[in-house]
């Protein structure tokens, strides 16, 4: 099966500012953007702590919307790297985001004009839809070519949406909605807040989904506490919010799964139909496990509390002389390690040899700093930026490339520990 390739180009824009307002449950509404300090993370430089990537995290209020020229310059340098030679047109698809909504992108019927020069898909991600004012931008995109959307409903609700999305014009926003879903492939998405869209309401969304031809629908969990994520605020986003626990949330994004004909996706990423994440270590699969290497060396591996489970069972099935220990760290989600959570660990677990995530957000200078704070010197390197598959609501791939995919990750895992001398 192959597997349709996609060129990005990032339009930016500032979130919240270019959004049509902070949704109530933004994780960007409460952050003080004027008292952020850098982070730090792989692409810094090895003296100086923040980078064009940890910044672009870190500031989401500063970078308007790029001129149109600077978008195809992008995208021609992008082509340009592409071995034509092997590809059919049908291979190969246009993604256009940005750091706010899509559809406040003030060139954006020029872009789309542009890019529909092309013998390429395009797909348009993310809208929360608000900008619909009528149904003349819906059906414009759709006439001069967009191929898909990407659409953040939260409820077909339009009261639900004006209250939590501060949304003033709901009604037209659903319509814009279920026109794009009746025309071309529209990705809904919702963030899920306890009490709020999940539950009845969340059927009655997917009821209307479902007849309106979606092709998938995101669930994803929200995000209120500093363990979740929530690294640039102080404080939850919405007080009196206890958001689910990854095993609750798996539940109610396979009991969607079940009910209903569209693809349905989790993220943190839960996708039951292809057995993600770590498909490679459910019972019938683990056979592809003795294609690895064997491990030689001893060596810490550090992670997030979502991944640790797995990757304390994989270390159970190919590491017979126990040399590799995990360690969990405070977050949930390994890339969003900060130097805080590094700073809470028992360094009397902590091995010679230490692996950390490579998206963690610290600067390597301040890694080492920690690992040897305690007199011992440890060597430290990144690990691979995936483990199970990095998948999107845009994939289509079997399992089968899923699980070579995870193989590879793992063996390149393995090398990385064996690498240590």
């Amino acid at each position: 099966m192959v597997m349709v390739m996609q060129i990005s180009t990032d339009v930016s824009g500032r979130s919240g500012i270019d959004c049509g307002g902070f949704c109530k449950f933004c994780f960007y509404k409460n952050v003080d953007f004027n008292n952020l300090k850098p982070i730090g993370c792989v692409n810094c430089p090895p003296h100086t702590k923040g980078c064009s990537y940890c910044q672009s995290i870190m500031d989401r209020v500063s970078s308007d919307y790029k001129p149109l020229y600077n978008v195809l310059e992008d995208l021609v340098q992008k082509f340009s790297k592409i071995n034509w030679s092997t590809l059919n047109p049908k291979d190969l698809q246009i993604l256009v985001i940005g750091g706010a909504d899509i559809f406040n992108y003030p060139e954006l019927y020029k872009l789309v004009s542009k890019l529909k020069e092309l013998p390429f898909s395009l797909h348009l991600g993310y809208t929360s839809g608000k900008p619909i004012k009528n149904h003349k931008m819906p059906e414009k995109l759709i006439s001069l070519g967009v191929d898909e959307v990407s659409f953040s409903i939260f409820s077909t609700n339009p009261e639900m949406r004006r209250k939590w999305m501060r949304d003033t014009s709901p009604d037209q926003s659903i319509k814009g909605f279920k026109i794009f879903s009746e025309n071309i492939d529209l990705n809904a998405s919702a963030v899920i807040i306890p009490g709020v869209n999940d539950g009845e309401q969340l059927i009655e969304t997917c009821v209307n989904l479902e007849d309106w031809g979606i092709k998938s629908f995101a669930l994803r969990r929200f995000a209120n506490f500093n363990y979740q994520g929530l690294i640039l605020n102080k404080k939850p986003i919405l007080d009196g919010i206890t958001p689910q626990t990854y095993e609750e949330f798996q539940s109610l994004v396979y009991k969607v799964s079940e009910e209903f004909s569209f693809k349905v996706i989790g993220f943190p990423l839960y996708y039951s139909k292809k057995d993600l994440p770590f498909a490679i270590l459910k019972k019938n699969n683990q056979s592809m496990l003795r294609e690895l290497p064997k491990i030689k060396t001893k060596a810490s591996v550090l992670t997030g509390k979502l991944a640790s489970p797995f990757l304390k069972k994989f270390f159970e099935l190919v590491d017979d002389l126990n040399l590799v220990n995990v360690i969990t760290l405070g977050k949930e989600i390994a890339d969003l390690i900060t130097q805080e959570d590094l700073e809470l660990m028992d360094l009397a677990e902590v091995k010679s040899n230490v692996i950390i995530p490579r998206g963690a957000l610290v600067h390597d200078k301040e890694v080492k700093k920690i690992l040897n704070s305690d007199g011992k010197f440890r060597k430290m390197v990144r690990g691979s930026l995936d483990l199970t598959y990095p998948y999107n609501e845009n994939v289509d791939d079997s399992q089968e490339d899923f699980k070579k995919f995870e193989l590879k990750c793992f063996k390149d895992l393995i090398d990385t520990i064996n690498s240590f001398k």
